[in-house]
């Protein structure tokens, strides 16, 4: 995650790989929320964390670093999180093709039970000189 700036940015940390999921944490920061003061983070911010945690379980998947690019994210929210809460995205990866990897991921709050939002993902990749 130290690798990604924007990662870095939103101090996102990885908090477990298990298997083909990833569990990714966002700290709560008030420069993410949608009103000043009210500790409610805004849906860009929420959006732009599922992006860049499926982006990593893609490259968590390939295992090695290739670029790549978002083709499609889709964002269902149930719910918006607790004022002043951290957020974590528990990813899986779906399937992965010659060049393109689906994925999905749930944002959760304290309860692991209970997603707050859904988000699944569509990352084209470029294959490595070697894998031609």
């Amino acid at each position: 995650m130290r690798l990604i700036p924007h990662a870095r940015r939103l101090g996102l940390r990885l908090v477990e790989s298990k298997g083909d999921n990833l569990v990714i944490e966002m700290p709560f920061n008030d420069e993410l929320e949608v009103i000043p003061g009210t500790g409610l983070m805004a849906n860009g911010a929420i959006t732009a964390f599922l992006d860049t945690a499926l982006g990593a379980a893609v490259h968590y998947e390939l295992k090695v670093f290739r670029t790549m690019v978002t083709l499609d994210l889709r964002v269902d929210y149930f719910e918006k999180p607790p004022p002043f809460s951290a957020i974590v995205v528990k990813t899986r990866c779906l399937k992965v093709t010659d060049h393109i990897v689906f994925v999905q991921g749930d944002v959760f709050c304290k309860d692991m039970s209970v997603p707050l939002a859904h988000g699944v993902a569509a990352f084209s990749y470029t294959p490595m000189e070697q894998d031609a």
